[in-house]
């Protein structure tokens, strides 16, 4: 779906598997079709993951990836994976469509299971980072936050008036402005709830990262 970037967790779980040192993504983009055949057939031949994100801005290239993927399908390692993210296009070849596996990236409906699904993804050692009961509850209410602002584009003129893109990213951005200020308090020797930077959280949150998709004051 637009705005969606499942890159991070398809990195996450390369690491596991295969290892993060044969796992390579690229943006494609206007003349980066050389270096992605280049790099298929690096892949290809070690048994490497290799990621083209952004397929729907060279529409027209596909075609010519998808003879490279024929003309190497005889001595491809079978380890060799290829992960292929676009948003929907019109002409976006159906050839290609039918013979790849489809992932499609959502949210998952309703509160509960959105929260569930946030919460599955954190490793308990993630979660007992820093030893601090503070930081899991702090990430607990941005699941539950991350939920409800997607859950209301549902509702939409009443939950919010436009459709906006609130995506793991935002998720992923929340976190690590958390994880920082945990390393500072860590740092400076700061325990006490009432001395972490609450209104810069807020003010991150609310203007820089999910408000920053906000155009409408209404929805503020």
């Amino acid at each position: 779906t637009p705005g969606a970037n499942p890159s991070a967790e398809l990195s996450e779980l390369a690491a596991t598997v295969i290892g993060q040192d044969n796992y390579h993504e690229m943006a494609m983009s206007s003349g980066q079709q050389y270096d992605a055949i280049n790099l298929i057939k690096l892949g290809a031949e070690k048994g490497h993951w290799i990621c083209l994100k952004n397929l729907h801005l060279v529409v027209a290239w596909i075609t010519e990836l998808q003879q490279l993927l024929v003309s190497l399908q005889s001595s491809m390692n079978p380890k060799f994976r290829l992960w292929l993210t676009t948003e929907s296009h019109d002409h976006f070849p159906s050839i290609l469509l039918q013979t790849a596996l489809k992932i499609t990236c959502e949210p998952p409906p309703g509160l509960k299971q959105n929260l569930q699904r946030t919460v599955s993804l954190w490793s308990d050692a993630y979660l007992a980072r820093f030893n601090s009961p503070i930081r899991s509850q702090l990430l607990f209410v941005l699941a539950w936050f991350h939920a409800i602002v997607q859950e209301r584009r549902t509702y939409i003129p009443e939950g919010w008036t436009k459709y906006y893109e609130f995506n793991e990213a935002d998720l992923r951005a929340s976190m690590d402005i958390i994880d920082s200020i945990f390393v500072h308090n860590n740092q400076n020797g700061i325990t006490h709830a009432q001395q972490l930077p609450w209104k810069l959280l807020w003010g991150l949150l609310s203007y820089a990262i999910y408000g920053g998709r906000i155009d409408n004051d209404i929805d503020l």
